[in-house]
């Protein structure tokens, strides 16, 4: 794959869990110098990640196995950590909570160019 972003400084806590789905992404950010935390596939993982080391990005799905995973975000809202939904409820603006309603959506199938350039963003 050709670079299409610069993520060597980047650490990206990847929450998502459909192991395909998350291994994409992961090849995707580490193809582009990231380090990636993860994937986590629970509320209960992730947090477990997150207070072994804090991420400067995170990508996460808003479903995971039935458990909304806005909890977690408001959590990394609240250290700072801006984050980005991957998800297929990208355009379901009635489940989303207004302190999440700002955080940028992607559909998936994500495109390994859209993701990496919405992580590069979010580290500026």
């Amino acid at each position: 794959m050709p670079t299409i972003g610069d993520l060597r400084h980047a650490k990206v806590l990847l929450v998502e869990d459909d192991f395909i789905v998350a291994y994409d992404m992961q090849t995707m950010l580490e193809e582009q110098g990231a380090t990636v935390t993860g994937p986590a596939s629970s509320l209960g993982e992730a947090r477990e990640l997150l207070a072994r080391s804090c991420p400067n990005v995170a990508v996460l799905d808003v479903n995971l196995n039935g458990e909304l995973v806005f909890p977690l975000a408001e959590e990394l809202q609240s250290r700072g950590v801006p984050y980005i939904f991957a998800t297929a409820y990208a355009d379901d603006e009635r489940l989303y909570p207004l302190s999440a309603k700002q955080a940028p959506r992607l559909a998936k199938p994500v495109l390994p160019a859209v993701l990496v350039a919405q992580v590069a963003r979010l580290l500026k």
